[in-house]
Parts: structure tokens; sequence; C-alpha cells
């Protein structure tokens, strides 16, 4: 046997300590009404059932209105507080983080790249060529891509192929789906989290990793709308044979509904904001008339106070959320998926929580609804499981993606150099 030497073996060591690096993954989900931190430890980098969340933060969020940084320091204190809190409860430090993006930051392109093949079989460097040719008639001045996603393929004028591997074929052609984001909003997102003594590994667009979590893999594959209504921003994505095809973002969110209610019964905004939580409901009872409560006033002396009825606080609570539904099937109907992807439709975020809102998107988007919840990762206790988690558990999720994608082209990679140094060392080594 031939003998290694140090940097022979420095190689293998290495590359099995890059591996266990890559077991602690950190999510920072940047929302108008919240800065949530998860920290997930991968028990198998190869397998994300086996991902456990380990530590986990929130803190109301100052500095960001509408997905829009409106104070660098105030949103930077938020975020380490949020950090804060999850390394104390997963008993460590963190340096890399993914970071989500929200708000009307987010943008869509459909791109379409063609490559002549002489019907020849297709193979995995043919796939990856015509996604390059497709990458390159791209234009990105001014643009920070987030997400390059191929939506389906096209084989000798065939579309909607999902794995053209094998196939036989004149022409391969690719649609690719590019997400991308403001790049100076993307600067100064990273520089508030290099502040932060924390590093960025990779940005991710809200509407993708909302559906991640949220949706069933049958879902994504028979077709399927997902909504994430929160504070400031509500994100819409469809899915079609398991690929998102469409991505939005929308300025509008519960927050519109809390300052609603605060304008409407002139008290200040976190009264508003229990008021809705405590009492209210997108839908009218038979009784809400009757249900009489008090509210404390702006600028009022302790014992200043409005009485307003149940019924009074729908009656300020329906025209905002009926405005939120009736953009988001605008936005539906303009995807241009609207009659596949209808077949399922998923409504997450925390505004969800309103008793009465699934009733009510039924109601105006016309069709079922079901609540999407954070699922895919264990540990999630019931403090951090409402739909108000699920785009930073589909972070973690998205996470694992990449290490998975990293580790097998790290390990083709290493199998090329094994190839090579055998020939180099002989067969012995």
């Amino acid at each position: 046997m031939v003998k290694k030497d140090n940097n022979q073996q420095d190689f293998f060591i290495n590359n099995k300590s890059s591996y266990q690096s890559k077991k602690i993954i950190t999510a920072i989900d940047i929302g108008s009404d919240k800065v949530i931190c998860f920290i997930g430890k991968i028990d198998n980098i190869l397998d994300k059932r086996k991902v456990r969340l380990i530590g986990s933060g929130y803190t109301q969020s100052k500095g960001i209105k509408n997905g829009a940084i409106t104070n660098i320091n105030d949103l930077e204190e938020s975020i380490r507080k949020a950090v804060d809190l999850a390394e104390n409860r997963a008993n460590l430090e963190v340096e890399n983080v993914s970071v989500n993006v929200s708000g009307n930051y987010i943008r869509t392109e459909r791109i379409f790249g063609e490559l002549f093949l002489n019907n020849q079989i297709i193979n995995q460097n043919h796939i990856a060529e015509v996604i390059e040719i497709a990458k390159k008639k791209f234009n990105s001045v001014n643009k920070k891509i987030l997400h390059v996603i191929p939506s389906n393929y096209i084989v000798d004028n065939i579309k909607n192929i999902i794995n053209p591997s094998g196939m036989s074929a004149s022409k391969l052609g690719v649609k690719l789906l590019f997400i991308y984001a403001n790049p100076n909003h993307i600067n100064n997102l990273e520089n508030i989290i290099n502040n932060c003594f924390l590093n960025v590994t990779n940005f991710t667009a809200k509407p993708f990793t909302s559906a991640i979590s949220a949706l069933t893999d049958e879902e994504k594959n028979q077709g399927s709308v997902c909504i994430d209504i929160g504070a400031g921003t509500t994100s819409v994505s469809t899915f079609i044979d398991g690929s998102i095809v469409f991505a939005k973002s929308l300025n509008l969110g519960g927050w519109y509904i809390t300052n609603d209610i605060s304008k409407e019964l002139r008290t200040p905004f976190d009264q508003a904001e229990a008021l809705k939580t405590l009492y209210g409901n997108a839908l009218r009872g038979a009784n809400d008339g009757e249900d009489i409560y008090q509210t404390p006033l702006i600028g009022g002396d302790d014992d200043d106070r409005l009485s307003f009825s149940r019924s009074k606080l729908i009656s300020i609570i329906k025209p905002r959320l009926w405005e939120i539904f009736v953009h988001v099937k605008k936005c539906i109907e303009q995807s241009g998926y609207s009659d596949i992807s209808n077949k399922n439709t998923i409504i997450t975020g925390g505004t969800m929580e309103l008793p009465g809102s699934i009733e009510f998107a039924e109601r105006i988007l016309e069709n079922k609804v079901r609540i999407g919840i954070p699922k895919g990762i264990n540990g999630l206790h019931e403090e951090i499981s409402g739909p108000a988690f699920t785009s930073c558990t589909g972070m973690l999720l998205h996470s694992i993606l990449l290490q998975e994608n990293e580790i097998k082209t790290q390990e083709k990679n290493n199998n090329f150099a094994f190839k090579i140094l055998e020939k180099i060392m002989g067969s012995g080594f």
C-alpha cells in the first residue's frame, strides 16, 4: 500500500470537518411585526427529516416597515435580540445565517434557453449546459439574484418535462424562474447582519420559503398557490409539477388592519393590536352588537376610554381584509397560472390566526382554503408552531436542500480527484 503524505491526509480531514461544520444552520426571518431566529441541528445532512430545532428566539421588529428598512440601528437591535435568545436556548454561538427578503423588493422573471443535440441521449452535462444558456440571457444589471429555479424542460417541443435525463432528443429547452431583489436593499441588510457579527450565507425570498414549509409535496406536484399574509407584506407563490413558477410580494398585511383600528377607535397602536387579537373576527356573529368593550384614547387620561361593540370592531377589520384578498386574487389571475394552480390554496402567516379568516378568504378567492403551518423539522413547540413561523421553518429546509446539492457536487468532485490521484500514485492508493 502506498503511504499517504500529510497533504493527502489533510485533504480527507478537511473534507470531513466541512461536513461537520454544516450541521448547525441558522435562519433569520425579518418581518414588519417580528424578527425570528431559528437554529437547527442536522443529525444527517442527507436526510432532512433528521433536522431538529435546538434554539429559537423572536422579538418585536423595529426599524422596518412593509419590508423596507426605516432605521438601521433599530433593526440591528431587533436582530441582535432575536439571535441572542436563540443562541441562549441552543447553548451555542452562531456565525453563518440565512436571511429572508420580502416586500416590493421581490421580483421574478422567466427566461427560456434551448440547446440543439442532434438526436443525442440527454445527460446531466446537457441539462447543465442548457441552464447556463438560459442564465446568460438574463439581464442582471441592478438585480440581486436570490434563486434560479428550472420550472420545466421541453424536449422536441414536448412541454412540462420534469426530468429529461436519458431521453433522446434533437433539442432540449428549459424555462428558468429568476427570483431577484433590489441590490441596494440586499447590501443594506447584509451590512446590518455583519454589524451583528454574523455572516450571511444566502438570502432567500419569502414567497419561496413560506411555500417550502407550508405545502406538501403532493400539493406542489398537483398545482398550488401559497399565500403568506404577514404584518406588513403579503407573499404569493405558485407551484406546478413540484417547482415554483411564480412569486410576488405585496405591500399589504395585518399591520394595516391594526392601523385602521387604531385610527377609527382613536386608541394607541399596541392597544389596537391587542383588540384585534383578543376580540377581532373576519365574520359577524349574531350577538356581536351586544358585546361591549372599552379602550384607552390616544393622549387621554387614564379614565378617558372609548366604549365600542364587537360589531364595530369587525366592521373596521372586514374592509381591509377584503382589500388584501382582492389584491391576492388579482395577483393569482395575473400570474398566468390560475387555472392550474387553483387546485390547492394554502394560506399562512400571522394574520391567518384571526378567527373567521379562512371562511372569509374562501368567499373572496372562490376556492377551498386551508391554513399552512410550519412543518418539516422536529422540535417545534406550541409557541412557535403557528402560521407566523412558517417562513422561518422553510428557510431551514431550504438551507438543507442547498447543503444536499453542495455535498453531492463535492462528492462528485472528490471522486474525480481520487481517480486522478489513483492514476498518479497507483492503484494501491
